[in-house]
């Protein structure tokens, strides 16, 4: 999914797109008075925009002087950031920290969100917000609103991302390519806002939003002209380079179209492609770079590398035309044209000292999220939630949420903001479970389910990482058709129904929620349980504390540790069996509220009424997003309180391989052993956690 995902993205960048910034610093006088000037045409082509760097790489070892650049999508983007003075070496470095991915979402900064918001992004692979009714979308006509590339464009062009003129304010003159669709034409920026012009550039019919300004609808530049060298020649340069990538590995012979991206791009593109070749004979050297094995999509960091290294190797091959244009043009041997003026690690932080939370629900709008995963304990899964953000007065939020597997879940769910950031509301959830269940480690009950779950939010407090709830609930369940073997220790009811008064506080500054660099993440709970709202089974009612700590502190720069202390206490008489402790599996509160997760232990058991348990984390990122994780916990329960450590204490360890997926979320293994079990366990983990 995400390679395809990354293959549209491509494609768009591919349509022929123009993405330009700008940032502006003085240069040096050159030294040869009139001498010719030399502008540089970049192709659009999305991931094959990575050849341009290698390209560039070398006219800058060649000593030419660049004074103009003209690009087109990704080339626009390639070109913008060299015309603001990064040399070649960084834009590389840019490729490579770029998480392509997460830039062609809009997902938001998680520390301007309330938790909720949180949580609910960091379980979705994409959401997405639709007007109705009153509500006039702002940006209307695509599926991604391009918000975070336009954040990415304003931190490396910072300083530069007012309306300029792009051929006199900048270090190199600059000059990019969008489409109106108003009148079906290209469009060439040489002045305005760059971070605009480079969005509008890159703005795939359909899948990115356009951009409007005055009466123009922009879209992709590369619809209309890839290959804009006809564009530097008006422009007024004396001498044109041009850089194209070609679909032959050492040949310009072209595709045989056996792909759906090839298909496309030949399909959008016919008339773009011969304009392309035509505008070659504005050039005075045209450089093709070969692309086969590679798509538009291909924006690993190794596909990344091997794309420069074909632009750098393109480049070399002209070397002795290169060092004659430099020798036509007379330049002196003394004179640096590298424009080296901006350094990436230069920047500062944008909205540095800016805090607090960031509203992104505005009134009158649907928000969808469709999530997925598939793992070896719950198997395959699929998660839909919509919410309806209603306007007025006072703020209302309809929330919907559908789960689909072997936990089958709906959830609906309303809450009124009388104050900001300040909430009321109720919510209904009901839940089909289908389970195994083991007893010391062999595997005792199958147990089906249904169990309800309708929460009364008295009061709800979001502030910067930290959330706060009071209310009042009820839950009921209603277990059947319950198998069990001669390992079953546990008698299922077949109803049960609690009330309960709750409080529940979250405090979390972690950078993010999978594979945490720094950061704490705290919860406390507070439960009172009765059957009739004052007693249970004719007496006092029954309670449950629990507290969860987690720290995450950097040990060197890709290598973490993460400790973390948590326990359950239930106090009282008659404590039902599903109000039991349960422990195992790979993450908090899977099958049930209260299951705390044990390294090493794949399956889900009941405990005693009193736990608490320590974990250990080790976690190295090994290259790119591939992590390595070793985890390890200790657990001690007991039903008493005074003889909680009087057991020989539960322990396990595990080691795990994933991959940090921005669009699909961790992918990958662990296998552990557990000396409460004594057994070797594997689990498979794909996607995001719900």
């Amino acid at each position: 999914m995400k390679k395809l995902l990354l293959l549209l993205l491509g494609l768009m960048l591919a349509l022929p797109a123009v993405a330009q910034p700008v940032v502006c610093d003085s240069v040096a006088t050159d030294s040869v008075a009139h001498r010719k000037k030399v502008a540089v045409v970049l192709s659009g082509g999305g991931a094959f925009g990575a050849v341009h760097v290698g390209a560039l790489k070398v006219l800058e070892e060649a000593g030419l002087p660049v004074d103009m650049v003209v690009g087109t999508s990704m080339g626009s983007i390639v070109g913008a950031l060299y015309s603001v003075g990064y040399d070649s070496d960084d834009i590389a470095t840019m490729f490579h920290c770029m998480d392509w991915t997460e830039l062609f979402l809009d997902r938001k900064d998680q520390h301007r969100l309330t938790l909720k918001e949180r949580d609910a992004q960091n379980t979705y692979f994409f959401e997405r917000e639709f007007y109705v009714g009153k509500g006039i979308d702002p940006e209307p006509g695509g599926v991604i609103r391009g918000h975070n590339v336009e954040d990415a464009l304003e931190y490396y062009l910072q300083g530069y991302t007012d309306s300029i003129d792009f051929m006199r304010d900048l270090p190199r003159k600059f000059a990019c390519v969008a489409t109106d669709l108003v009148t079906d034409s290209a469009v060439v920026f040489t002045s305005g806002s760059l971070v605009k012009s480079v969005r509008a550039s890159m703005s795939i019919p359909g899948l990115f939003t356009p951009v409007r300004l005055d009466s123009m609808v922009l879209v992709d530049g590369g619809a209309k002209n890839n290959f804009a060298a006809d564009v530097a020649h008006r422009l007024g340069a004396d001498i044109v380079i041009g850089i194209r990538f070609t679909r032959g590995l050492g040949t310009d012979k072209g595709p045989k179209y056996r792909t759906i991206i090839d298909v496309l791009e030949r399909a959008g593109g016919s008339d773009v492609s011969r304009r392309a070749r035509d505008n070659e004979k504005y050039c005075n050297l045209v450089v093709r770079v070969p692309v086969k094995g590679y798509t538009s999509g291909s924006f690993t960091r190794k596909s990344l590398d091997s794309l420069m290294t074909r632009g750098e190797r393109a480049m070399r091959e002209q070397m002795d035309t290169l060092l004659a244009l430099k020798s036509l043009l007379g330049v002196s041997p003394s004179q640096d044209y590298t424009l080296h003026l901006r350094d990436i690690d230069d920047l500062a932080p944008l909205d540095e000292g800016q805090a607090g939370l960031v509203d992104i629900r505005e009134p009158n709008t649907v928000g969808t999220s469709p999530g997925l995963r598939f793992d070896t304990e719950d198997f395959a899964a699929m998660q839909l939630r919509g919410r309806y953000f209603m306007g007025g007065k006072v703020r209302k939020e309809l929330d919907l949420t559908l789960r689909l597997g072997r936990r089958s879940m709906l959830r609906v769910g309303f809450d009124v903001e009388p104050w900001h950031f300040k909430r009321m509301g109720v919510s209904y959830e009901f839940w089909y479970k289908y389970l195994d269940l083991y007893t010391k480690g062999k595997r005792s009950d199958n147990l089906s389910l249904i169990y309800q779950h309708a929460n009364v939010k008295l009061f709800a407090l979001d502030a910067p990482n930290f959330d706060l709830e009071l209310g009042f609930g009820w839950e009921h369940y209603h277990q059947f058709r319950p198998l069990w073997n001669e390992h079953s220790e546990v008698i299922f009811p077949s109803n049960e129904h609690y009330f309960n008064y709750h409080v529940a506080l979250r405090y979390n500054n972690e950078d993010r929620r999978y594979f945490t660099r720094r950061g704490i993440r705290a919860e406390a709970r507070a439960a009172y349980y009765t059957d009739n709202f004052a007693q249970w089974n004719g007496h006092t009612g029954f309670g449950a504390v629990a507290a969860l700590w987690q720290m995450t502190v950097p040990l060197a720069h890709d290598t973490h540790l993460r400790w973390g202390v948590q326990g359950r206490l239930l106090f009282g008489d008659d404590i039902p069996v599903m109000k039991h402790n349960m422990a195992g599996g790979m993450s908090q509160g899977k099958f049930f509220p209260q299951q705390m997760p044990l390294a090493g232990m794949g399956h889900v058991e009941f405990f005693d009424t009193k736990m608490v348990s320590a974990s250990l984390r080790l976690q190295q990122r090994i290259v790119g997003q591939h992590y390595l994780l070793l985890d390890g916990s200790v657990a001690e329960h007991n039903d008493t309180l005074g003889g909680l450590f009087d057991r020989k204490p539960l322990w396990g360890i595990q080691l795990g391989y994933f991959y940090n997926s921005s669009l699909a979320g961790p992918l990958g293994a662990t296998i552990g052993w557990n000396s409460h079990t004594h057994r070797v366990n594997f689990l498979l983990s794909l996607g995001f956690d719900f």
